[in-house]
């Protein structure tokens, strides 16, 4: 005997959790956790977003080197920060969500947080990428990658708000060329199978943070270009 669960049928329609496709989506940042990796020192910002029709990501965005240099996602926080509105942000101690794979389940412990990005309104862009994988040598991986962010409310990007415009443009435009990005080099040995399996994607260079998250291996974003 069945009764009718309406959540249930709704459900089935779901394309799944997490986002998985290139397009752009407005959303919120459900938490953001500084970052460092124990292998080669670099620094950056986990974020978690989730878009309005409840799906999400995991984003590791790598700001700097150990040795101070800058990289890519140092722009991109930058140009996350001008959209909403934030002169300065500093991590402090929080709760942050841990992956047990042995038990198969999540649990909190304490770490270093970021409050004045979490419960934000952000939209952004993900990016479909092809790489090669890193746990499985000679095939290929797809993964969505975090490639830019706009303010929610009037879909500004960053260098539209700094300059003070008002209209919006700059979206419009990288969303019309915003397309799946196959690997342009093929390892030798890449197989058709691997090339489609989410499931064994690996990119990034956040290898640190694989017991952590369940769904990394196909949800981990380096960052890309800011809009």
């Amino acid at each position: 005997m069945y009764t009718l669960d309406k959540q249930a049928a709704m459900n089935a329609d779901s394309t799944g959790k997490w986002l998985t496709e290139t397009g752009k989506y407005v959303g919120r940042i459900l938490w953001a956790e500084d970052i460092k990796s124990d292998r080669t020192g670099t620094k950056g910002i986990a974020l978690t977003l989730q878009a309005n029709d409840g799906r999400e990501t995991r984003q590791f965005i790598y700001t700097e080197k150990e040795d101070g240099t800058r990289l890519s996602g140092f722009d991109l926080v930058m140009a996350l920060m001008t959209c909403l509105k934030l002169r300065d942000m500093k991590p402090v101690d929080g709760q942050v969500k841990r992956w047990d794979r042995e038990a198969k389940q999540e649990y909190m412990e304490q770490g270093q947080v970021y409050p004045e990005l979490a419960n934000k309104q952000i939209g952004f862009l993900l990016q479909k990428t092809e790489e090669e994988s890193r746990k499985t040598p000679g095939e290929t991986a797809w993964t969505a990658k975090l490639v830019g962010v706009f303010e929610s409310q009037t879909e500004l990007t960053a260098s539209e708000i700094l300059s003070g415009k008002k209209t919006p443009e700059a979206l419009a435009q990288r969303v019309a060329l915003l397309a799946d990005r196959p690997l342009k080099k093929r390892p030798a040995s890449a197989s058709h199978s691997s090339a489609n399996a989410y499931a064994k994607a690996s990119n990034g260079g956040g290898a640190d943070f694989d017991d952590d998250i369940p769904f990394l291996q196909h949800m981990r974003g380096f960052a890309g270009h800011l809009i």
